[in-house]
């Protein structure tokens, strides 16, 4: 068996046994359920407006209260506050997580603040450096509360078997830069890494003592050191112009990964005997049975997706309706239709869901096709190679200036019919920016949600002559709505107001209504 394999399948034995042994009796961290319900609503309402895969969610809350708890006290003090804030937005269980966690995560806020200390706020480096930190900060911790044994022995599994096959046809991956460039798109495939974990994980490759580190300890120092020089060096990596490249490369066998560690994960033991014995039958009953139930958790996933994606838009769009729109009617027009209004609010949900209801995977081909692939890493069937090569002969030149003239030209006819219809129909100039702003941010959201399947695909998907065409005249609007979504965040006016005008005071006064009620029991107690 190789030896990958062999780890994930240990690795996946070794955590069933920790979680058996982990209900010891110790002390835990407590909070009143009363006020983790107004919390988790809260929760519930500001994810509503930050559109976000769902695993990173925990990820997301742990930076954002770091943010706001970082320096105002001690390092224990604000890994107490942390782990309280956790249990009351239920992303964490209330009365699992021991007491000792506190000094765990301690000890990662002093190390980090060490950092910290030598950055000038005021300075350009020290406002590009200090989100960095944050970010790294928040995974570490994140890692220390669910610590991704099985990912990590997955992602190591699968970066051994890639590695083997790549044929790199290309000069535009470097030689000294392919095997981080396929751990990178390994990551970003099979583990679902986004920017802030790829920043950590890249940061322990190039210091593997920084996960156990204090603050004292020479690794600290030396980071801390040439801090500016690591960051810039990380942030090359993700940002490789081949990095996409290599990451649609992967992609298409990533739920190979993924439909092996589901079996490992079901039965590690069965899993081994059948490798062993060579019963191929067992391994494609199992992997046929993980591939049904990965197309049937697809199709929840993606609604899941979808409704938050169109309450995202529904309630931000019905915002700007009333906080914009209506006055400018009233105001400035003197006048009010109600027609653009009500377009502008239903249309973006409406066509997201749309999008998303006729999302199809070709399950029979797409599992024939997995099976194959599996049959050659488990070595019960035909081996296979994998080619990367990247020839773009429309990157310069004549043909350069041709394409991307035709581009642009595509875009404004585009552009030009969707204003004169909406004028058409008494749109004002206020409705139509909105209606197009909101239209390539749900064009944009629809890619991204289609394109959710590929992560199930190995099979080579073709447009045919329909697909082409809507490609021609929807890509120029997608592009703008990418632009649009990447920027979102740093300009979103409804996640500043929840972040700082009521997040800070609303987790304040939720913490003195459970000291209130605790106050009340210790007297009930007494009685």
């Amino acid at each position: 068996m190789d030896k990958a394999l062999e780890h994930l399948l240990g690795t996946v034995v070794q955590m069933r046994k920790d979680e058996e042994g982990s209900h010891k009796e110790e002390d835990v961290i407590k909070v009143s359920d009363t006020v983790s319900v107004a919390a988790s609503v809260y929760e519930t309402v500001r994810n509503t407006l930050e559109y976000d895969d769902e695993h990173l969610l925990r990820r997301n809350a742990i930076r954002r209260i770091l943010k706001r708890r970082i320096g105002e006290s001690s390092s224990l003090e604000s890994a107490s506050k942390l782990l309280q804030e956790l249990i009351w937005a239920r992303y964490l269980p209330n009365g699992r997580v021991p007491t000792n966690m506190i000094g765990k995560i301690g000890t990662i806020l002093e190390k980090v603040q060490f950092l910290f200390a030598t950055l000038d706020p005021e300075s350009p480096e020290g406002a590009r450096v200090y989100p960095w930190l944050l970010d790294v900060l928040s995974v570490e911790v994140e890692y220390v509360l669910g610590p991704p044994c099985i990912d990590e022995a997955l992602a190591s599994f699968a970066y051994q078997e890639l590695k083997k096959r790549v044929d790199w046809q290309t000069k535009l991956v470097k030689e000294a830069d392919r095997d981080l460039q396929l751990y990178i798109a390994i990551h970003r495939n099979v583990l679902k890494s986004n920017r802030a974990t790829l920043r950590y994980r890249i940061l322990t490759l190039y210091y593997p003592l920084w996960r156990k580190a204090k603050q004292g300890d020479p690794v600290v120092k030396e980071i801390a050191m040439q801090l500016v020089k690591v960051v810039d060096s990380v942030e090359n990596q993700i940002d490789h112009p081949a990095q996409d490249a290599v990451y649609r490369f992967v992609r298409r066998h990533g739920v190979v990964f993924h439909l092996l560690a589901d079996i490992a994960r079901d039965n590690p033991e069965a899993f081994a005997r059948s490798i062993a014995t060579g019963d191929i039958a067992s391994i494609d009953t199992a992997i046929t049975k993980a591939a049904k139930a990965r197309y049937n958790g697809f199709r929840s996933k993606l609604m899941r997706t979808v409704v938050r994606a169109a309450l995202f838009l529904l309630l931000t769009k019905s915002i700007l309706a009333v906080l914009v729109e209506l006055p400018y009617e009233l105001f400035v027009l003197h006048s009010t239709d109600y027609l653009p209004l009500t377009v502008n609010i239903l249309f973006p949900p409406v066509l997201l869901t749309f999008i998303g209801v006729t999302v199809r995977i070709p399950k029979k081909e797409n599992t024939a096709k997995i099976l194959d692939e599996v049959h050659g890493i488990l070595g019960v069937g035909d081996d296979f190679s994998l080619v990367f090569k990247r020839r773009r002969p429309w990157e310069r030149g004549a043909l350069y200036w041709i394409f991307n003239g035709l581009y642009l030209a595509v875009l404004l006819v585009t552009l030009s019919f969707i204003i004169l219809t909406l004028h058409s129909f008494h749109f004002n100039v206020l409705s139509i920016a909105f209606f197009l702003f909101f239209l390539s941010l749900v064009a944009y959201f629809g890619l991204r949600i289609r394109n959710t399947k590929r992560e199930l695909l190995v099979l080579e998907t073709h447009r045919g002559f329909l697909g082409t065409i809507v490609d021609i005249l929807t890509l120029p609007i997608v592009r703008a709505g990418r632009w649009v979504a990447l920027r979102a965040p740093r300009v979103n006016i409804f996640l500043f107001f929840f972040d700082f005008i009521i997040e800070a005071p609303f987790k304040a006064a939720i913490g003195i209504i459970e000291s209130w009620l605790g106050f009340l029991r210790e007297k009930r107690e007494e009685i």
